[in-house]
């Protein structure tokens, strides 16, 4: 399955509102690689199932872990805030992404179950060998860094998604 530049459309959208509206942190969508400082990235994924499965991949710069962290928090930022908040503050933004991109694909009287995030260790870019060819990418640049999101569908999108209506 190639990449769609419609989902690709898509999920840009919904991430970018996501970041912004829960986080309070604000994206910029783009289509090259702003790129991660040094090196330096994090990345969490989430699996679904439902209409179709798969997995939403989410890397970000640290940098904006503390950010992202304090501004779900509700304090200030130069408060210390633990890995495990910053973790769990980031798996959070990317459950409800994934919880927002869905329907925007599939419909709203679609149904979903949505894993738990979980951390991915190392964060490395994936490469299609062990991830596959994704369905859609979203590359967004943050004030701290960069935001690339990868879906991964297994299998074939069903053709009749709401989603599709704008193709």
């Amino acid at each position: 399955m190639t990449t769609t530049a419609h989902f690709s459309e898509i999920l840009s959208r919904e991430a970018a509102d996501t970041m912004e509206k829960l986080a309070f942190v604000f994206a910029v969508v783009g289509d090259e690689r702003i790129g991660f400082d040094d090196g330096s990235a994090v990345a969490v994924k989430v699996r679904f199932a439902g209409p179709f499965g798969g997995v939403l991949l989410m890397l970000v710069s640290s940098g904006i872990l503390q950010e992202l962290a304090a501004n779900m928090l509700g304090v200030d930022e130069d408060k210390a805030i633990e890995d495990s908040q910053r973790h769990d503050a980031l798996k959070e933004t990317l459950n409800v992404i994934c919880g927002n991109l869905l329907p925007a694909i599939a419909g709203r009287q679609a149904v979903f179950n949505i894993d738990a995030p979980e951390m991915v260790i190392p964060a490395v870019e994936p490469d299609e060998d062990h991830w596959g060819t994704p369905t859609a990418v979203a590359r967004l640049g943050l004030d701290q860094g960069s935001c690339d999101l990868f879906l991964y569908v297994a299998g074939d999108l069903p053709e009749n998604l709401p989603g599709n209506a704008g193709q």
